[in-house]
Parts: C-alpha cells; sequence; structure tokens
C-alpha cells in the first residue's frame, strides 16, 4: 500500500513537523507541502493524491471551502486547526480525522492508524470488474469497458462515445483516469490537447 499525501498549511513549523512525523511511516509517500489551498488545487489538477492533511485556517481559501470546491472521491482528508471548535463542522464533510493542534505524537499516530484502517477497508479497485456505472437523466447506465471507443473532455463534462450510443455526464477527465481500468484504457499524448481516453486495440 502506498498512500500518495499533500500536506496544506500555511504555516512552515506545521508543513515541516508533518512531514518529520509521516517520513516514519512507510506506507505513506508525500507528493507536496503547499502552503495555501491554491497551491494543493494545482497539484491536484496534476496528480493522484489518496491523502491530505489540511489546514482549516489560511489565507485566500479555507479548509472547508477547499474541500467543497473538489471532487475528492476517495481521498482522505485530515483537518489540522488549532481550533477544537471546527470538529462538529469537520466530521460534515467526511473527513478522516481531526487534529488539533498542537499535537502529541501518540495523537498522531491514532490518526495515522485511522487512515490505514480506512484505506484497507476501501481496497483496490475491483480488477474483475467489466463495466462502469453511469447517471443519465437520474437513471443509472451500465455500459460495458469493451464498448467504449474513447472519452472525450468537454469543459465540466465528458462524452463517453460507445460503438451504439454517445453519452455526456458531468465529470472531470481526470475523475474518469482514476475510476478506469489502466491495463484496458490508454492516455495517449493526444490526451494532453484534445482530452482523450481511448481503449486498447
Amino acid at each position: 500500500m502506498e498512500l500518495r499525501c499533500l500536506v496544506v498549511d500555511d504555516d512552515e513549523f506545521v508543513r515541516i513537523d508533518l512531514e518529520s512525523k509521516l517520513s516514519h511511516w512507510t506506507e505513506v509517500s508525500i507528493v507536496a507541502l503547499c502552503p495555501s489551498a491554491i497551491d494543493a488545487m494545482r497539484i491536484l489538477e496534476e496528480e493522484k493524491i489518496d491523502l491530505i492533511f489540511l489546514d482549516i485556517h489560511m489565507p485566500g481559501m479555507t479548509g472547508f471551502q477547499f474541500i467543497k470546491s473538489l471532487e475528492l472521491n476517495k481521498t482522505q482528508v485530515v483537518l489540522v486547526t488549532g481550533n477544537k471548535e471546527h470538529a462538529v463542522d469537520a466530521f460534515e464533510y467526511d473527513v478522516t480525522d481531526f487534529l488539533v493542534k498542537p499535537f502529541t505524537d501518540d495523537r498522531f499516530v491514532k490518526t495515522m492508524l485511522k487512515v490505514l484502517k480506512r484505506a484497507k477497508q476501501a481496497g483496490p479497485a475491483d480488477k474483475q470488474s467489466d463495466h462502469l456505472f453511469i447517471k443519465v437523466n437520474k437513471i443509472l447506465e451500465k455500459i460495458k469497458y469493451t464498448d467504449i471507443l474513447y472519452i472525450e473532455a468537454l469543459a465540466d463534462y465528458v462524452q463517453i462515445q460507445t460503438g451504439a450510443k454517445k453519452y455526456t455526464i458531468h465529470s472531470t477527465m481526470k475523475g474518469m483516469e482514476e475510476s478506469l481500468p489502466r491495463p484496458i484504457f490508454s492516455v495517449p499524448i493526444i490526451h494532453i490537447l484534445l482530452g482523450l481516453i481511448r481503449l486498447h486495440a
């Protein structure tokens, strides 16, 4: 198991402290230390992230605003703040844990055990699945992977072209990439220009 992690906090000392604590956990790989939510958003556009340690009070965009603005899917979030009064609000966002600064090493260990337990419960994507479900007019439709010719990005939507029909759904290309099995689908260089995912020949 490898959890790709972002640390997002405007306090440099907290970022360094979390980096040090996380370095003892071989299951975690730190992708970046971000001083703001805006910086973290840029990283998320390019990288798959499994875990985010997120400060609540930051200039420009708060941690809560950051969570609301993103499609985090299975990404775990641990909120880090100096104000314990935010705890009730925090769990409305289904965060994994809530750390109040300054936190002890023992408290951090408890958080990491929660993170790892949740990751194991989620488990890997079903490699035997041969289909995906999409919602069309509030109805779930099943599409077999082998029926998909290509998927194309259209601003805040994607088009899924099958041999018989074209579906337009509200999603990001990044979200589609993460939900599709890589052994079956490829993201060619043309994806950079046109936003295409094609089925392997």
